[in-house]
């Protein structure tokens, strides 16, 4: 596809850069200069990203700093294919895409196609994942299903992320970050040597920024970010071949949430909006909810960050976690790995639906005294066996996966309202409750071997076996009428919402109670053989090429099924999410080692992709979100991440991505406005609500586009090293551009085409400086330079209220940072 535009853009930024995949240093050699030789652990072992045959991108600490990562979503503009964002909606759990595969719904029945791991622990909730990124040794990004290594839900990729070890030595750090929207940012690290045997690490960080969406309705700014997280390590030599660590960990996150601007769609008609105009809102308020929408549009001049909601909203996540990792050196060709943890995770919102100054659709297990966060424990137990035979020409890993996982107390409240008078002067708020407890247990065998043919030939081939069981309890709650006057009169239901009060007496209690409605309880097991095979080979240094492989890679990945939401009301089984990948890599080095070519061609078959829909919730006339199959989808692609050291001071990054995604069968069915006149269509069932009737008829949903995955992205890039008497200054410039992402939802969303994103240009800059004694560290930075507007997510139920909403990337962000190095 032509990109006039972006051809633009790379021509007029030809000379901006950052650094993408391992930090790249200037090397030392015969010849003179050559990037630096990186190292990985994606397949559980050390070795070069050279001969590895895994898309991987690897990140040190120095990498990290220079190319300004503080957090798990900066990620999003340094690292190809991967879509970060802060939660599909209000929330800011970590919403994570690779290649296009991810999840949005963030409850305990269901997980996320990409795995999260920190320091060998599968993190299993998305609250407080997107971790603040202090005292990390490195992080890597896997692309691609790694569902042997990795296994428990890696259809899409993986992220690892690898922490600083206590070292033997006296050692630490404090900084501070400042910038715009009052920024105040800290950190430290303290490493301490106790005996000769003994060593102690404590790093802690604290994030605070103001927001920057200014909501008129309460004239407060949303989106600000309030973190703390500290981290205690111990390592122990207990003998020259037994290391022991131990993680203790803490992290904590209240923050406004992320309102959206509410976006008006004039062609549709929701079938929800038209009933509760009727029964409430022209009523009570004289205006439509379409009204509603176009103010909150209209508000601060269509400024996309100047919107209305009544809402506002809260996010808050506490999390807390303990492991202990023990290496024994068996021989010099073995050793035994134990990883034991515990993660503790809680999780509460606020979430504004409906994004305008009425009260629509709000949902919150926060703000209501019934309302309680969701809590999980996990536990988890690996033993890794590591191995080498035949003067090294066998390596092999194998190893036990035990994971169990509960989740209990989350009791979300739903509501509509309050409005008085309503429809025939009754008083209406239309609400419900439920509670959802979840529980996971999860058991896995692996193992891989690699056999070294030659000098240039290797075959890798593995295989992990996969048993999952997950089981679901659902509690439904309906408002207690007695509960609704806080004057205590007589309050009688007649059904949708709608009440009749003592008049005048009556005053509405916010804090009304709940009864008892219903219990449903589902229990899905599955399990799944994901086998591997990888053919490379590696290129001797001659000619042009002074070294590199490439790779022929065949994988499957598992994703477990579990229950939501039907659209009986009942609990209804989805299917485990199943992929088979081919990919064929290459990694050179070229130019005497001064340029890095690294890519992938990949070819990923979908059974059973699992995508969400919208059905309606029988008790509360509302829509409800829910998870359902797409049989077959096609996600293939080419990527591409070079770096190129044109001088000993001077580096080039040059990274293209280029995606199709093909879902070739996904049958729903989508919810419209029937007109009561009207035959029923084949297959169509009919609802008949208070005053408006909603047909249900199948749909082929094979012809939309797949969410988060861009059909092109590019990031170019440079970096220079300026060596003076006060220090090294590395100024460097980074350009980013992603085309055609979408964000849609249900159907006529995705038919709309208004949560397509035709592009995303983000251009962002630092200068870092280096004392000449290393202690310390400063740097000015700018992200947003050109200060774009964007969509980034957006809430699309426009089948049930005819109008949906938008969320924008960040503004212009500036500020500067030291640190002090001891």
């Amino acid at each position: 596809m032509c990109r006039l535009k972006s051809l633009k853009k790379l021509v007029m930024s030809a000379a901006i850069a950052s650094l993408l995949g391992s930090v790249y240093i200037p090397l030392a050699t015969a010849e003179g200069f050559a990037l630096e030789e990186v190292i990985v652990t994606a397949r559980k072992r050390e070795e070069s990203l050279q001969e590895t045959p895994v898309a991987v991108t690897a990140l040190d600490s120095e990498a990290l700093r220079d190319a300004g990562v503080r957090n798990l979503a900066d990620l999003n503009q340094v690292v190809p294919n991967i879509e970060v964002s802060s939660g599909n909606g209000n929330s800011g759990v970590a919403s994570i895409y690779i290649r296009g595969v991810g999840q949005r719904n963030s409850g305990a029945n269901i997980d996320s196609g990409v795995g999260i791991y920190i320091d060998g622990i599968y993190a299993g909730r998305p609250d407080g994942a997107l971790l603040d990124l202090n005292d990390i040794q490195s992080v890597q990004v896997l692309r691609g299903p790694q569902g042997t290594l990795f296994g428990k839900n890696t259809t899409g990729g993986a992220l690892v992320f690898s922490s600083n070890k206590p070292v033997e030595e006296f050692e630490g750090s404090v900084g501070v970050r400042v910038g715009n929207y009052d920024r105040l940012d800290g950190e430290f690290v303290f490493n301490v040597p106790i005996t000769d045997q003994l060593f102690t690490r404590v790093s802690g960080v604290a994030v605070s920024r103001d927001g920057y969406i200014d909501n008129i309705y309460d004239g407060e700014s949303y989106n600000e970010e309030d973190r703390q997280s500290l981290i205690w390590q111990t390592r122990w030599l207990a003998t020259d071949d037994l290391v022991l660590d131990l993680n203790v960990n803490w992290a904590e996150t209240d923050q406004t949430a992320r309102p959206m601007k509410c976006v008006p769609v004039p062609e549709l008609t929701g079938w929800q909006s038209t009933l509760f105009d009727s029964l409430a809102l022209v009523p009570a308020t004289g205006q439509t909810y379409d009204d509603f929408c176009q103010e909150s549009a209209d508000a601060g001049g269509g400024d996309p960050r100047k919107l209305i909601s009544d809402l506002g909203g809260t996010y808050k996540a506490k999390n807390q976690g303990a492991s202990l990792t023990a290496e024994w050196d068996i021989s010099d060709n073995l050793s035994l790995k134990s990883i034991t943890g515990w993660r503790y995770t809680e999780g509460s919102q606020d979430d504004e639906l409906d994004h305008t100054g009425t009260p629509f659709l709000h949902r919150t297990n926060h703000v209501h005294p019934f309302s309680a966060p969701a809590e999980t424990d996990q536990y988890s137990q690996e033993f890794q066996l590591t191995g080498s035979a035949f003067d090294d020409r066998l390596q092999y890993v194998a190893g036990v996966f035990w994971f169990s996982e509960e989740t209990t107390g989350r009791k979300t409240v739903s509501y509509i309202g309050p409005y008085d008078p309503a429809i025939s002067g009754l008083f209406f708020v239309n609400s419900t409750a439920t509670q959802w407890d979840a529980k996971n247990e999860a058991v896995a065998v692996f193992s891989q071997v690699e056999w070294e043919f030659n000098d240039s030939w290797r075959l890798t081939a593995g295989l992990r076996y996969t048993d999952e069981d997950r089981e679901v309890e659902r509690t439904r709650y309906n408002i207690d009428p007695e509960t609704l006057d806080a004057n205590g009169g007589s309050v009688i239901s007649v059904g949708g919402g709608l009440f009749s009060v003592e008049r005048p007496s009556f005053e509405y209690n916010p804090n009304f109670g709940f009864d008892f409605n219903d219990y449903t309880r589902g229990k899905v097991s599955n399990d799944d053989i994901s086998p591997m095979a990888s053919l490379q080979y590696l290129i001797e240094g001659g000619g042009w090429i002074d070294s590199g492989s490439t790779y022929l890679t065949y994988s499957q990945g598992f994703l477990s099924g579990g229950l939501s939401e039907g659209p009986t009301g009942d609990l209804e089984e989805y299917k485990p999410e199943e992929v088979e990948s081919v990919e064929l890599g290459f990694k050179l080095d070229l130019l005497d080692r001064r340029l890095r070519v690294n890519g992938a061609i990949f070819n990923a078959d979908y059974t059973n992709r699992q995508l969400t829909t919208i059905v309606i919730d029988p008790n509360t006339q509302r829509p409800s979100g829910a998870t359902i199959n797409a049989k077959e989808t096609v996600i293939r692609g080419i990527e591409l991440e070079t770096t190129w050291l044109a001088t000993e001071n001077l580096m080039f990054n040059f990274n293209i991505t280029v995606n199709d995604g093909d879902i070739k069968e996904f049958n729903d069915t989508q919810l419209t406005l029937a007109d009561p006149g009207s035959e029923l269509a084949p297959g169509c069932e009919r609802s008949n609500l208070t005053l408006v009737q909603v047909d249900s008829c199948p749909k082929d949903r094979s012809d939309e586009n797949l969410p988060r995955l861009p059909e092109e992205t590019y990031m170019l890039a440079a970096q220079y090293t300026l060596d003076t008497s006060f220090g090294l200054f590395i100024p460097r410039l980074q350009g980013s551009w992603k085309f055609d992402i979408e964000y849609c939802f249900e159907a006529s969303s995705c038919e709309h085409g208004g949560w397509l994103e035709d592009e995303q240009f983000e251009l962002s800059g630092r200068v870092t400086w280096i004392s000449r004694s290393e202690r310390w560290v400063g740097a000015i930075y700018g992200t947003n330079l050109t200060d774009e507007d964007y969509i980034v997510g957006g809430t699309a139920l426009t089948d049930a209220t005819g109008v949906g909403s938008h969320a924008y990337n960040p503004p212009r962000m500036y500020g500067a940072e030291i640190k002090y190095h001891f």
